[in-house]
């Protein structure tokens, strides 16, 4: 306790990625770039870019100060995980001596419902000569998070097939060597355009980043095009992962876990990861929490169960499902708990036996990820205290004891 009786708070490392972009003033001819860097440039690959920008789109690059444009603020992250912390980090880019004189350009958009493709990508180019090529994820909708659900049957999607199709048009016409990366589904998109390109742009690629992207089916992450390139990968995912764990890595490769903020599927926003601004690198934790690894192995017990064409029926079945809420985004079902999973249910009784028993699993496991990691981030907080405020207990009892004895005399 302080002099006021004061427990002392939980240390907490230096901030997220967004107060390393504030406060960190090298350069990238000073220092190169690092995996804090590729989450910077993934998550502004998000912005929706208006047609005023269509310089954008070609090989005619666009300083990056041009997307401050107040206009096309609410259009452009209005769907995002969080839109004023995506705001705000547009701003500290434009200010910050590190980033304010990359350049973008190549912005490639295309979304197609039939057959459920979303794809978006943008290449930056650094005052370092390098460029970073960035592939766009999913947003935090419902129909974001079924982009990454078809991944679990679909092999390859075409966002995967457009994705090597971009880096290497953008690779033939982009000297120097070349980063690629992404978050969420943009971090799948670029381990497989990286695998998949031509063997002269892939001999430039210098790393490889993936961010709580998923991972692939066991078949490609055994041949060959994935294999070379696993030492130039790195994959990072918070603690509580989910998307993550979708699929997975080869057996050999070990993602970097990384403490995080927030309940379950909300980790999945990398406003809430951890960076020591300091050393410019994620801050590590020790490991999943339990909710990522009850999420983990229901899905691994899934996938292990059914075939492909199985896996898509049921993938088919469980958004049909979660659809009856009229829910947008997955925390709106979250926050009204009470009444969308009843609803859920509901619907599952007219599913057959086995689409019945996967939706059930999948839904619960939602559930019980955020109440497991609700009642062990309060059970942390309580054992905490307890330890800290021990010493002054016994202290207590100590003084109660010498009193209680001086009292006898």
């Amino acid at each position: 306790m302080d002099e006021k009786g004061r427990l002392p708070l939980k240390a907490k490392p230096a901030g997220n990625f967004l107060e390393y972009v504030r406060e960190r003033m090298d350069t990238f001819d000073e220092r190169s770039l690092c995996a804090v860097d590729s989450l910077v440039f993934s998550w502004l690959s998000y912005a929706h870019i208006g047609p005023e920008l269509t310089r954008a789109c070609t090989v005619r690059d666009i300083a990056l100060h041009e997307l401050l444009r107040a206009e096309d603020f609410k259009g452009m992250f209005g769907s995002s995980w969080d839109e004023q912390g995506s705001r705000d980090l547009l701003f500290a880019v434009c200010a910050s001596p590190r980033f304010r004189t990359c350049r973008l350009c190549d912005l490639r958009f295309r979304t197609d419902k039939v057959s459920e493709e979303q794809f978006a990508a943008m290449t930056f180019r650094l005052p370092d000569g390098t460029s970073y090529i960035a592939f766009r994820g999913t947003d935090s909708t419902v129909v974001g998070w079924k982009e990454d659900f078809n991944m679990t049957y679909l092999s390859p999607v075409p966002a995967q097939e457009e994705a090597a199709a971009y880096l290497d048009e953008v690779a033939a016409r982009t000297p120097g060597e070349l980063y690629v990366g992404g978050h969420s589904k943009g971090g799948n998109l670029a381990v497989y355009a990286a695998a998949m390109c031509m063997p002269q742009h892939r001999a430039r690629i210098k790393r490889v980043f993936s961010h709580d992207g998923p991972g692939f089916h066991r078949e490609f992450c055994a041949g060959d095009p994935y294999r070379r390139i696993m030492p130039i990968m790195e994959k990072t995912v918070p603690k509580s992962t989910m998307i993550g764990a979708v699929l997975s890595e080869a057996p050999d490769f070990a993602p970097t876990i990384v403490e995080s903020d927030g309940i379950s599927m909300f980790q999945h926003n990398p406003f809430l990861w951890m960076v020591d601004v300091e050393v410019a690198e994620f801050v590590r934790a020790e490991g999943y929490t339990a909710s990522s690894r009850f999420f983990n192995a229901t899905l691994d017990a899934w996938m292990d169960k059914y075939t492909l064409d199985e896996r898509g029926r049921f993938v088919d079945a469980l958004f049909d499902v979660i659809g009856v809420t009229g829910a947008t985004h997955f925390s709106d079902i979250m926050a009204d708990r009470k009444t969308n999973v009843p609803l859920m249910l509901k619907a599952i009784e007219g599913l057959d036996d086995d689409l019945q028993q996967f939706v059930k699993d999948v839904i619960v496991s939602f559930v019980k990820t955020a109440t497991v990691e609700r009642a062990a981030d309060a059970a942390s907080g309580i054992i905490d205290s307890i330890k800290t405020a021990s010493p002054a207990i016994d202290a207590i009892k100590k003084r109660a004891g010498e009193r209680e004895h001086g009292e006898q005399k």
